[in-house]
């Protein structure tokens, strides 16, 4: 079984996080179409999914959860975008998103090529 907190994976997932939830504080109030809840849901569920795998204890089970945590932080990519083309971020917030979003994916495929 793996500490979650030993591996690099899942500090640059954070470190995601905590970018993400320092961006939503601009994000507007009333946004209708309910981008920006998706964005923040789709970024805590990536560290959520490594933490959750390691907890269950096997190197299948942190294998699965680091695909899951793959999956979401697609999501998460896909709705940035989306965000970008409907003005809720701007070309530059999009761009250090994607370095950090980049950042983390290959650490995910390290770590994913280590099991």
């Amino acid at each position: 079984m793996k500490d979650f907190r030993e591996l690099d994976v899942l500090h640059a997932a954070h470190d995601l996080v905590v970018e993400i939830h320092d961006l939503s504080q601009s994000f507007p109030e009333s946004e209708s179409f309910g981008v920006t809840r998706a964005i923040a849901h789709a970024a805590l569920n990536i560290p959520r999914s490594i933490v959750h795998a390691c907890g269950r204890g096997s190197n299948d089970d942190l294998k699965q959860g680091l695909q899951q945590a793959s999956g979401y932080a697609s999501e998460l990519e896909y709705l940035m975008l989306l965000a970008s083309e409907i003005g809720v971020i701007d070309d530059e917030t999009l761009e250090e998103l994607v370095a950090t979003l980049t950042d983390f994916k290959t650490k995910l495929s390290e770590e994913l090529g280590a099991l």
